[in-house]
């Protein structure tokens, strides 16, 4: 399981959308409840990630999911991308007008 941290309070919608627009369009990302979302690529089980707030601070944990084959698929290529996506994105949050 992989994990990213950052120093901003970030919603899983946020996160969703982020997501979408970093990996593109060969990826689709649902939300699955309050603080979890699925990503993966069409025939591959997705990854789970699950968002978690203390505070400011938004901890992403990047989990495989489903069978061996899908796991290897997801720690070797879906996984890296969601890591580095979550890693570059440039959070913006509302400040005082």
């Amino acid at each position: 399981m992989s994990t990213v941290q950052t120093k901003k309070e970030i919603s899983v919608d946020d996160v969703r959308q982020v997501l979408s627009n970093e990996l593109g369009s060969r990826y689709r990302v649902n939300i699955e409840s309050n603080s979890t979302l699925k990503v993966g690529r069409s025939g591959v089980i997705p990854s789970k990630v699950t968002v978690s707030r203390h505070g400011e601070i938004t901890t992403f944990k990047i989990a495989t999911t489903g069978l061996i084959v899908s796991r290897i698929i997801q720690a070797t290529s879906i996984n890296p991308r969601i890591k580095r996506a979550l890693k570059d994105a440039q959070w913006e949050t509302q400040g005082p007008e």
